[in-house]
């Protein structure tokens, strides 16, 4: 039997807090985590206001997380958070830092906020997605280095705000699409994207469509028209920025290499129909002639994206 698991978050006078999640026999339990372990692949679990502090890995197939913000389509909207501390330096990857790890097939959350609030020292996974036909909608994720992880797998990000410093958008072999998401940028010199894919036969491949890009909250000085969009992390690496707009906050060259060894000849980074994108780009960026379509990168799109983020801008 599916259940609906609901979380509530209460505060009291004395910054005393609880929560508890009512599964459909009545049981409760103090942790999203608690919730997760007492659910069954297929079940809901619903989050009322609150911060949660706590290490989220969901191996389960066909699990959603539902914030109570749901179903407003802006991030800006949300009121439950799940957070951690962890660098990958300590936690031994950058999987093993995530605040929220996600191996299962089929998973979809929506407007919950993830962020790992390390710091500003190295990597520190926010949101990690590792299975397949993973869908995330009007969700904020946050960090500095390393913030999502679209590590492997197919998965759609819609109306998300994502916020990071360096290589904050990363992976090797995910095929993801963004769409109509917010990008919060926050250090000069700074990188939106970490591209991975590294043969010619492999997956891999981010789309940015109807994105736009910002200032994140405390963006350091400078950080306006010095900001990257990727480099490529790995010699055959894939990115494409289509219908977007730029708020003149990325630099001329629009893209870097990894580092000046780097062989550029197999790397496709691509703009399409852009505004406030203005510079000349690096020699080996291409200017496409036409937009991607979803179906060339997730093509069986239709059976398990929430059809009401399809083609949708950033707020």
């Amino acid at each position: 039997m599916k259940y609906s698991i609901f979380v509530s978050f209460f505060s009291f006078v004395e910054t005393l807090q609880a929560a508890t999640l009512n599964v459909g026999s009545g049981q409760t339990y103090s942790t999203i985590t608690a919730a997760y372990n007492a659910a069954s692949a297929g079940d809901t679990i619903y989050i009322y206001p609150g911060t949660y502090t706590e290490k989220l890995t969901i191996s389960k197939d066909s699990i959603t997380l539902k914030g109570s913000a749901y179903p407003s389509t802006s991030p800006s909207s949300n009121e439950a958070v799940i957070t951690y501390s962890t660098y990958a330096s300590a936690a031994g990857s950058d999987d093993a830092s995530a605040t929220l790890l996600v191996s299962g097939n089929n998973f979809k959350m929506y407007n919950l906020n993830v962020s790992n609030t390390a710091g500003t020292g190295g990597q520190a996974v926010a949101l990690s997605m590792r299975g397949d036909y993973g869908g995330v909608y009007a969700c904020g994720l946050k960090s500095y280095q390393d913030t999502l992880y679209s590590h492997i797998g197919s998965q759609f990000f819609g109306r998300c705000y994502i916020e990071g410093a360096v290589d904050f958008i990363f992976g090797i072999t995910a095929n993801s699409w963004y769409q109509g998401c917010t990008l919060g940028v926050l250090k000069s010199g700074g990188t939106i994207t970490a591209q991975g894919r590294t043969s010619s036969s492999t997956d891999g491949f981010f789309v940015f469509d109807k994105a736009k890009i910002v200032l994140g909250s405390g963006a350091g000085s400078g950080t306006k028209g010095n900001t990257y969009l990727g480099r490529p992390w790995g010699d055959y690496a894939r990115v494409v920025f289509q219908n977007s707009n730029e708020e003149n906050i990325v630099i001329s060259a629009g893209w870097e290499a990894w580092s000046s060894s780097q062989s550029t000849a197999n790397i496709l980074f691509a703009e399409y129909d852009n505004t406030n994108a203005a510079g000349t780009r690096v020699s080996w960026a291409k200017a496409l002639t036409s937009a991607y379509a979803i179906s060339t990168i997730l093509p069986t799109y239709s059976s398990w994206v929430d059809s009401s983020y399809l083609g949708v801008s950033a707020p």
